[in-house]
């Protein structure tokens, strides 16, 4: 070469070198990211590009989806090596809903030729995306699916060994963490994780009648379960029956009695079969149920077990106009009993035996008079007196109620 040939390739040389540095040294369009203090910042493009010379090795991470790492070897030539790391195919998708909090995530990591990922961490949030909300790195995703040597699908199963787990509602979030054979590491985007709002069953309880008492010392419980999305768990419905004073007086389970719950109908009965009940006493009445996801509810009630044979007589309505309408007689048995229903006038005299010794089970009973006497004439305007007569195992029993005629 000659001397005017390297006097040339100096200049060309030192030109180089000086446009390199001063492009490196501004970020050159393409990040904020600062070669020479080796900081750490986010860039928002989809690739990320790092500068490196002699001596000064390239540092730093990046949120973006791509990240090139650019080292140079000598001060006058940047020499490129075209490293990157994708996220891609992420799952669960972000607007589709879970049905439970144990959601499997997933995402496929690929990287360049020749330079196989090398290791891969997630974390979560379940309270917003924000920094302070996420929980430390996770190792433990697994591989699900090798495409090719750079091409590999993640998955993680949360909640993880380390329980970290995500929450009802759309607060929760997934980043995922990946670093390639070439010392290359990048960030994936933060995904949002919808889960579904799992609502305890619905637990009526049909029987007993809070407000009209039990005449019966042989309770009869009856309730009504309901669960919109997973269904009832056949074994864990409990039934749970006590006293005033909270001592228990009978526990039943499902599990070791299943005739209580069909799962067909969602029904749940029982007849209370042990020591007899206290007459005039207040009891609490308890039946809980549990979904097939672990959520659990429970439904509670207190009623009173009425001391007499016949109890809370109710003629209604009352006044009423025998020729719009029939008067019901509303009643409640502490025993199965043969139950007569007779009407009197203010003299004492009898118009009208309603029923005669017809038998009704214990509990509530209702029978009906058309406000008619024997010869089927409507009665006079007025006050009259309903007498009803219950003959059980303890002989017979009789209670009185007024009722009024009032036509036009």
């Amino acid at each position: 070469m000659n001397s005017f040939n390297k006097c040339a390739l100096f200049l060309l040389l030192a030109v180089t070198v000086s446009d390199v540095r001063a492009n490196v040294s501004a970020g050159a369009a393409v990040s904020s990211f600062d070669v020479y203090s080796c900081g750490f910042s986010t860039a928002s493009s989809s690739s990320y590009r790092n500068f490196g010379l002699l001596a000064q090795p390239a540092c730093g991470t990046s949120a973006s989806a791509n990240y090139k790492n650019y080292a140079g070897f000598i001060p006058a030539f940047v020499l490129i090596l075209d490293v990157v790391v994708s996220f891609m195919d992420e799952s669960p998708a972000s607007g589709e809903w879970q049905d439970t909090t144990d959601v499997t995530c997933c995402i496929t990591v690929e990287t360049s030729e020749g330079n196989p990922v090398s290791g891969v961490k997630y974390r979560i949030a379940s309270e917003g995306s924000d920094e302070a909300e996420f929980s430390a790195w996770q190792s433990d995703a697994v591989i699900e699916r090798t495409y090719s040597g750079s091409k590999v699908r993640f998955q993680a199963a949360i909640p993880n060994a380390a329980l970290h787990s995500f929450a009802e509602g759309q607060d929760n979030f997934v980043q995922w963490r990946a670093k390639n054979s070439g010392g290359v590491e990048a960030f994936s985007g933060k995904y949002r994780v919808r889960v579904r709002a799992n609502d305890a069953p619905g637990v009526a309880i049909l029987q007993p009648d809070e407000k009209s008492g039990v005449a019966s010392e042989r309770l009869f419980v009856e309730a009504q379960l309901t669960d919109a999305y997973w269904g009832i768990d056949g074994n864990s419905v409990i039934i749970k029956l006590d006293d005033a004073n909270d001592a228990n007086v009978a526990l039943v389970t499902s599990a070791a009695k299943p005739e209580i719950y069909s799962a067909d109908s969602g029904r749940v009965s029982y007849t209370y079969d042990g020591t007899p009940l206290v007459p005039g006493a207040t009891y609490k009445l308890t039946v809980s149920a549990t979904d097939k996801n672990g959520k659990d509810s429970s439904s509670v009630l207190t009623f009173r077990l009425l001391g007499g044979a016949i109890s809370d007589i109710l003629p209604y309505p009352s006044p009423f106009d025998p020729k719009k309408q029939s008067i019901a007689i509303r009643y409640v048995l502490r025993k199965d009993s043969g139950v007569s229903i007779n009407v009197y006038d203010m003299s004492g005299r009898l118009v009208k035996a309603v029923i005669e010794n017809q038998n009704r089970k214990a509990g509530t009973c209702e029978d009906a008079w058309t406000g008619q006497n024997y010869s089927g004439e409507i009665l006079a305007n007025g006050v009259y007196f309903c007498e009803i007569v219950a003959n059980d195992d303890e002989g017979e029993h009789r209670r009185y109620s007024p009722l009024a005629i009032f036509g036009k």
